[in-house]
């Protein structure tokens, strides 16, 4: 036997907690904190049933701080204020004396709680969470009607039991009937409380507005995702992800002065199409495989997509939310600039590059020899390493003569200013290089840890890459699972199929269905539909007949007394009370009584029906019918 109260409150509470857990991160850490202990407070008083704030007090300061909450709200953090209310509201309703209506007030708050949370997180970990939300939702709801109607009773296992399965029945209900909805209601172009914007620091990714020396071999020890790559075929090898491109060396960093919209003027070579699911940068660049001509369609953002110097994707706005492209990429250069913008050597450049630049162009006989005479330069007795050392004075003097080690920065930065020393056009180049395949789900992966630095230069009227780093795979791609590979695609699917099913999508089943059902209507088709129609409801109602079959043929108190019922010609519906009456009297009644018993006590008493007594019941069947024959013999 166990308390009705406890069982509703407990439920509630739980639900509440789920509700305030799903705003951690979007709440205020203090409000959180204060949050839980009041909270708790308010649970030691349900436990021990002592409330002693009187309710009018908590009321009034309940609507004080609703509204000192609201007074925070503005359209650049409309929904924090929120969260810090509704929290602080939980905490106030958990101190009160537990009545139906607060038990329902408490549930609202905790709902409420979830949806203002559905704007800050999309994840798949916060689907379980607002499953589990929804399920602990319906089931309080369920059990304080229960509350509601019969009080604080003591009930037993079996009513807790029938009522918890009518939870969990109406909670897959609800989710079933939930999927049409999900398919059918009308869908944005963008995501419908993108005005909102999703504020933050920005990831530390390898897409920036400049290249510090030494900042991407901090982002090389990084693994978190930067973007997937759906549609290209597995093994491609040295796959350069274009972001971003520099001119202007000044203080140890490459910037980008220029950011002018360019057209495309032409382009030769194979086009290949291929889809981005780009994480949120916090930037307005694109990642393109080399070499970018265009982006064919955008999902996730409303904004418009150009071509920038250097021939990198610009967008017109931050992106701060996961979104999709279909991007086109030819494999070679279809960019045109003036490469007399990527010449100006950086001022203070120390004597000893000069001396190196000429050393290396000394005898060349074109500026392609030029190039092979560096490119052999850094092949002999430099490696890679992600940290420089303690040094003093120009870092790139000290990378090239004296530690001959540095990550990719170091490398590209050397090449292009030795470059354009020599009178040739040379430009950095940000992005990633490399990805890794995901067979689980057919894409690439591109991590932070891949974020790369390489040059361009101007050669023979072509922009020809250069990558004079030495070959180097960061440890923490070793770390890289299968265990991760499958999570990653999990999380994949999630992304492409539930939080961006867009409108396009939206159209295209809607179009993928009507093509299928003018192909059916065809007379051959219909057939062939109409058969396996019948095929399916031939084998449901064979897998019903054996499951009836199964259930009736079970030795149970219910099949034993409906066995009884049909021996004695008796009606299905007759009660325990009346059948006992009818045979009072009669040879067969000892046994008759013997079997309703056994029923009663199954069906309405908590004690429970042992496999002997039932069979005990069947053999009293047999006696039934052997004295039944023998008085219609004897008649």
């Amino acid at each position: 036997m166990v308390s009705l109260r406890y069982i509703t409150l407990f439920l509630v509470h739980l639900c509440a907690l789920v509700g305030a857990l799903s705003l951690y991160g979007v709440a205020e850490q203090v409000f959180y904190v204060l949050f839980l202990f009041l909270y708790a407070v308010g649970i030691y008083a349900d436990v021990k049933e002592h409330y002693p704030i009187k309710r009018w007090i908590l009321n009034t300061f309940a609507v004080i701080l609703s509204l000192y909450f609201l007074s925070f709200i503005s359209l650049d953090d409309l929904l924090k204020p929120f969260a810090n209310a509704v929290l602080l509201l939980l905490a106030v309703k958990s101190l009160e004396e537990k009545k139906p209506r607060d038990l329902y007030q408490i549930l609202l708050l905790s709902l409420f709680a979830v949806s203002i949370s559905t704007v800050y997180n999309l994840s798949i970990s916060f689907a379980f969470l607002l499953l589990l939300e929804i399920a602990l939702g319906v089931s309080s709801l369920v059990f304080i009607n229960l509350y509601r109607s019969v009080g604080n009773r003591v009930v037993s296992k079996n009513v807790i039991k029938v009522y918890a399965l009518v939870s969990v029945a109406f909670f897959l209900g609800v989710s079933f009937l939930t999927l049409p909805f999900f398919f059918l209601l009308p869908r944005t172009q963008t995501p419908i409380f993108d005005f909102f914007g999703r504020v933050g620091s920005g990831l530390k990714t390898g897409i920036a507005d400049s290249v510090v020396l030494g900042k991407v071999g901090q982002i090389q020890q990084d693994n978190t995702v930067a973007f997937r790559v759906y549609g290209l075929p597995k093994g491609l090898k040295d796959m350069y992800w274009r972001v971003s491109v520099f001119d202007t060396y000044v203080g140890n960093e490459w910037i980008s002065t220029k950011k002018q919209e360019i057209p495309v003027l032409s382009y030769k070579g194979k086009l290949t199409y291929y889809t981005v699911m780009l994480e949120p940068t916090f930037e307005k660049y694109l990642p393109a495989l080399d070499y970018p001509v265009g982006v064919q369609s955008l999902e996730g953002l409303s904004g418009r997509v150009f071509m920038l110097s250097g021939g990198v994707l610009g967008f017109s706005k931050e992106i701060n939310r996961p979104i999709k492209y279909t991007a086109i990429s030819s494999d070679t250069p279809p960019f045109y600039e003036d490469p007399q913008e990527y010449t100006e050597v950086p001022k203070g450049i120390s004597k000893s590059i000069i001396e190196l630049a000429h050393q290396l162009s000394k005898g060349a006989k074109d500026e392609e020899e030029m190039l092979k005479n560096v490119e052999k330069f850094f092949s002999k007795g430099f490696r890679y390493s992600l940290e420089l050392g303690r040094y003093s004075g120009d870092p790139l003097d000290y990378f090239l003569f004296v530690s001959k080690k540095g990550n990719c920065e170091y490398y590209a930065s050397a090449t292009a200013i030795l470059l354009r020393i020599m009178g040739i056009p040379a430009r950095v180049v940000g992005g990633f290089r490399g990805g890794i395949w995901n067979d689980y789900g057919n894409y690439y992966v591109i991590t932070n840890s891949m974020a790369h630095v390489w040059v361009e230069a101007y050669i023979k009227d072509r922009w020809v890459r250069v990558d004079t780093t030495p070959p180097y795979t960061s440890p923490s791609l070793k770390e890289i699972s299968k265990l991760s590979l499958i999570r990653d695609a999990v999380i994949s699917f999630w992304y492409s199929n539930v939080v961006g099913f867009s409108s396009e999508k939206q159209f295209s089943l809607f179009a993928k269905l009507q093509r299928d059902i003018k192909l059916s209507m065809k007379t051959e088709n219909l057939k062939k539909y109409l058969l396996s129609v019948l095929k399916i409801a031939l084998l449901i109602f064979l897998l019903y007949a054996l499951f009836k079959f199964y259930m009736l043929s079970r030795k149970t108190p219910e099949n034993l007394y409906r066995e009884m019922l049909k021996l004695l010609n008796m009606p299905s519906n007759l009660l325990p009370e009346e059948l006992l009456k009818k045979l009072k009297g009669s040879e067969v009644y000892p046994y008759a009584e013997y079997i309703v018993k056994l029923y009663q006590r199954h069906r309405f008493s908590p004690y429970k029906v042992y496999e002997d007594e039932i069979l005990t019941g069947y053999k009293s069947i047999k006696i039934m019918k052997k004295i039944l024959k023998d008085s219609a013999r004897r008649s």
